[in-house]
């Protein structure tokens, strides 16, 4: 090809390329649609006063004179008492812990439950499909699990229940006589001097809990004991099913065990490890001598000063790892090792992949300041972000988030401000309805809006 040629072609690619990126971000038009849910009534002594359904239609709140008010409407009596409210996973329905002249029970869907001396309210869970809803109650010095209104056998303690997948199996830890064990839909395990929370893979097939005995740990899968080790973690299942993971202890060095095998040894395992959603790859962070690292593929890589364990994530297609690390006081975002710009604070739950994996975002701080970065490019600063509330369309062309501004909070999409409020509730969840529709929960006046904003 011609010189000139050449060159007139790589500038139309180019121009292109700049064209489409310029379309990807441009700030849309939005049109928006708010429907008022209620007063801005509910008790602020409670630690979730409020709760935002799944699919941010409906708002549950405890009013002052302890009564839910479930969209804007008092639902059900008055109690002494109330416990924060919990949605099923589809929205629909509503549960939560109540007292009534000394007695406790949990109210479903409207329906009191029988009465008991205590709820254990943090172990109040709806089933995946909807239907079921177990939960632990106390009688006098013992405790027993309620699975759909039914008792099971009464202990001494006992831990959260858990779902399987196909909402037909429920798991939980126990402990009568001195000894713990898991209970699997009403019949206990093998007894042991500790048992921990029991974990299901995707489909229920595999069910496995870490266990001692005597001052050997070792992980149980499917009722057989696996390897002892001086300590184990909790267990990881990887997205297809068939590899097991956990963190072993073995004297003063700590593994990770990984389809049965165990890796090398290292002064310590910084955070559980990360599948790729292909189940092919895997990563954690570990640390020898004062020296942090990551561990890709059994292959250490990429040494800092420190590392956010909990920061570790693939991208959807599972060919780029992303992370958080510290380099002289400061933090960056690594992707597949190489660096960004260093800031002050990286927020909570950054980075993200956009769900095409060709983009990447992160809220962090510089200077008191807030801002969000996408792809490397700095937005604009604002006074606070909520950290959580970052979050791609499903076609990747949008991002929005939750920022404030003097006293008012907005949604910014593609870099344009929405409207103000004055707070996005339920921790600025933002959630995307379709690619060009997202819904959020906003107060403003002491009234609450469920907001629903389309673009152009």
């Amino acid at each position: 090809m011609p010189k000139k040629a050449l060159t007139t072609f790589l500038l139309l690619i180019l121009f292109f390329t700049n064209i489409s990126l310029q379309a990807q971000d441009r700030a849309p038009i939005r049109i928006v649609s708010e429907r008022l849910v209620s007063s801005a009534n509910y008790s602020p002594w409670l630690p979730e006063p409020i709760k935002v359904g799944p699919d941010g239609k409906r708002l549950a709140q405890v009013g002052y004179k302890q009564f839910l008010i479930l969209d804007g409407k008092i639902y059900g009596r008055e109690y002494d008492n109330i416990g924060t409210p919990v949605f099923s996973p589809n929205g629909k329905r509503v549960a939560h812990a109540a007292e009534l002249m000394g007695k406790q029970f949990v109210v479903v869907d409207g329906m009191e439950g029988k009465r008991y001396d205590m709820v254990k309210e943090e172990g109040l869970t709806f089933s995946p499909d909807n239907q079921g809803i177990a939960y632990a109650v106390g009688i006098d010095d013992r405790l027993l699990m309620v699975v759909d209104g039914k008792e099971d056998a009464q202990y001494d303690a006992i831990g959260i229940p858990i779902f399987g997948p196909d909402s037909q199996q429920i798991a939980y830890a126990a402990e009568s006589d001195g000894k713990q064990f898991v209970v699997l839909n009403g019949i206990e395990s093998k007894h042991y001097d500790e048992a921990g929370t029991p974990v299901f893979n995707f489909d229920g097939s595999r069910m496995a809990y870490a266990a001692r005995l005597e001052d050997k740990w070792f992980m149980v899968v499917n009722g057989k004991a696996q390897k002892q080790y001086d300590g184990v973690g909790a267990p990881v299942f990887s997205p297809d099913g068939k590899k097991l993971a956990y963190i072993a202890q073995r004297g003063n060095k700590q593994l990770m065990v990984i389809g049965g095998k165990a890796g090398e040894e290292h002064d310590a395992i910084l955070s559980n490890v990360v599948f790729s959603p292909n189940g092919q790859r895997t990563a954690y962070a570990a640390q020898d001598v004062m020296q942090q690292f990551i561990v890709v593929d059994d292959s250490v890589e990429y040494l800092h000063d420190s590392i956010d364990g909990g920061s570790l994530k693939f991208s959807p297609n599972s060919e780029r790892l992303a992370y958080i690390a510290q380099s002289h006081g400061r933090w960056s975002v690594l992707v597949n090792g190489v660096a960004g710009k260093l800031y002050d604070v990286i927020g909570e739950d950054s980075p993200i992949f956009s769900p095409d994996s060709k983009r990447i975002a992160y809220v962090c701080q510089l200077d008191e300041k807030w801002l969000v970065v996408l792809d490397k490019n700095e937005g604009k600063y604002y006074e606070n972000i909520e950290e959580t509330s970052i979050a791609f369309s499903p076609d990747s062309k949008y991002l929005a988030y939750a920022a404030s501004s003097g006293d008012k909070w907005f949604v910014v999409v593609n870099k344009k401000e929405g409207r103000r409020y004055d707070g996005i509730l339920e921790g600025g969840n933002i959630s995307f309805e379709a690619n060009n529709m997202i819904r959020y929960v906003a107060e403003r006046n002491n009234f609450i809006y469920v907001i629903e904003e389309r673009f152009k």
